[in-house]
């Protein structure tokens, strides 16, 4: 059932990952020029907003806080995986890969290697800081859509 809430984490789960898309392109010592990669955060962080946070967030800024953490948790590894698996057909059909096996462990690396990126402490602060303003955010939303489903 679509509500309010849900439609406020998507949108402010999908706007503000494109921006940590853009900002994790900056940990690169030679950045991509393509912008599809914050495009495809993006859309797959929308997609994490309308089906596991927006459900689940509350009354309590502390527990909304706990589901925006675990909802970007749960973009990283959806991420990684559709972009591994992308990695692995492509480069498979480019014959960099001669085998299954030899794919997985590309993809493990790939996905490893983003990972240790992705462990700059200015990096860690600024997606804190959006993951709280989120929280706030749809915990305002879901008070103000409550008050009104109630005040009927």
């Amino acid at each position: 059932m679509p509500t309010l809430t849900r439609f406020a984490a998507m949108l402010l789960f999908g706007v503000l990952s494109y921006f940590i898309g853009m900002r994790y392109l900056l940990l690169y010592d030679d950045p991509p020029e393509t912008l599809a990669g914050g495009l495809f955060l993006a859309l797959v962080a929308g997609y994490v907003g309308w089906k596991f946070v927006g459900p689940r967030i509350g009354r309590s800024f502390l527990q909304s806080f706990s589901v925006v953490v675990q909802g970007y948790v749960a973009t990283l590894l959806l991420a990684l995986f559709l972009f591994g698996f992308y990695d692995a057909f492509t480069k498979g059909y480019a014959r960099q890969y001669r085998d299954l096996s030899e794919a997985v462990q590309g993809v493990i690396g790939a996905a490893i290697e983003h990972l240790q990126r992705m462990m700059d402490l200015d990096f860690l602060t600024f997606l804190l800081i959006v993951a709280a303003a989120i929280s706030v955010c749809v915990t305002i939303v879901y008070r103000v859509a409550e008050a009104r489903r109630l005040a009927r």
